[in-house]
């Protein structure tokens, strides 16, 4: 990691709201949209779940369409306003559920790319990838973004994903892992799509943060945005219904690799947005990692409060509520710690700072 990657636009849709504005206003003052479905729990109570609402048309068709449309709308808006960006020459990186995830739609890798190319009438650059990896590939994303971007101006990385599928609920509460009247630390099953648009630094002029407060302290040079400084990945090999204690060493020593990128004269990490579950495993886990590494003091927003579990979108929207709250002027913080954890024991950490570039 030679120089930082600039974050320059950001998409979104979820339960909480249909495009980022709307998703990260809901997400700053602890809004959801949580309602009960038609799945019910042993004592006969209903399970509670964040469903996107894109129409009666879009509930009643199949689970790819849904994803599709999902992803089509949060990319729609990333690039939108953008005409002169020629997608041809932009990887695209997709980031998905994890290839052992019960439920998993079917050909999902090979059907999701094509059909969103067609309904957004774009073609993306040949080395486009799809990363699997539920919540943690958005790093793995975004570390190949560092390198992709040395030979390409821009590079889109996106993610969907649901847990609100019949099959993956099905699964996920038989191993007693949604929350319910009978399991009062599970998690409550949740859908989004995410999109950030990431350049190198010296392409932030071609296209300027839209719904930003903040103002350049060089009104000619309006280069203030948020930069990836520093990027931990790891492999946790106590994972989740596991017979090995989980020690937190994964996600601590990517959080120490992250932590290595950390501009210098501008302070220290002042928060943390996670991407963790609700679940006991995720929360014991990320508060040992927190209290080893010793941020712990610092505040803490979880996307799981209004969004519920959105699995490989939790990483992505993590990154893009960072880039909302720096540039709307909430962060409490210039320097922001996003973590990311996934089912098969991929850990991850990203650093993003908020200012100007000068090399």
């Amino acid at each position: 990691m030679t120089e930082p990657l600039a974050l320059l636009r950001t998409g979104a849709v979820t339960s909480a709201g249909l495009n980022a504005p709307s998703t990260f206003a809901a997400l700053r003052t602890r809004l959801n949209d949580f309602n009960d479905l038609p799945f019910i729990d042993p004592r006969g109570e209903p399970i509670t779940a964040a469903l996107v609402r894109l129409g009666w048309e879009a509930h009643r068709a199949p689970a790819i369409d849904k994803h599709g449309a999902m992803l089509a709308r949060a990319i729609g808006e990333c690039l939108d306003g953008l005409p002169h960006l020629d997608t041809q020459g932009i990887p695209l990186l997709l980031c998905l559920a994890e290839v052992t995830r019960p439920g998993r739609i079917a050909a999902l890798d090979s059907v999701l790319r094509a059909g969103v190319e067609e309904a957004l009438g774009r073609r993306f650059a040949a080395q486009s990838r799809v990363y699997a990896y539920g919540q943690a590939g958005a790093a793995m994303a975004l570390n190949e973004a560092f390198d992709l971007a040395r030979s390409h101006p821009f590079v889109l990385i996106a993610a969907v994903d649901s847990y609100a599928n019949a099959d993956t609920l099905l699964a996920m509460h038989r191993a007693g892992r949604v929350l319910s009247s009978v399991n009062t630390h599970g998690f409550i099953p949740g859908e989004a799509a995410c999109a950030l648009l990431v350049a190198r630094p010296d392409q932030i002029t071609q296209v300027a943060p839209r719904f930003s407060n903040r103002r350049s302290t060089a009104p000619a040079a309006p280069e203030a945005t948020l930069f990836c400084t520093g990027l931990g990945i790891a492999r946790e090999l106590a994972v989740i219904g596991g017979a090995a204690p989980n020690r937190a060493i994964a996600l601590s020593a990517a959080i120490n690799t992250a932590l290595g990128g950390l501009p210098a004269d501008s302070g220290s990490v002042g928060l943390r947005i996670s991407g963790q579950s609700s679940e006991d495993f995720y929360a014991k886990e990320f508060a040992l990692a927190a209290a080893r590494m010793n941020v712990s003091a610092t505040p803490l927003w979880m996307l799981a409060d209004s969004l519920g579990e959105t699995g490989a979108a939790a990483g992505l929207l993590a990154l893009a509520w960072a880039y909302a709250s720096a540039h709307k002027g909430y962060a409490p913080s210039y320097n922001m710690l996003c973590l990311m954890a996934s089912d098969e024991g991929e850990r991850s950490a990203a650093l993003l700072s908020f200012g100007e570039f000068s090399a």
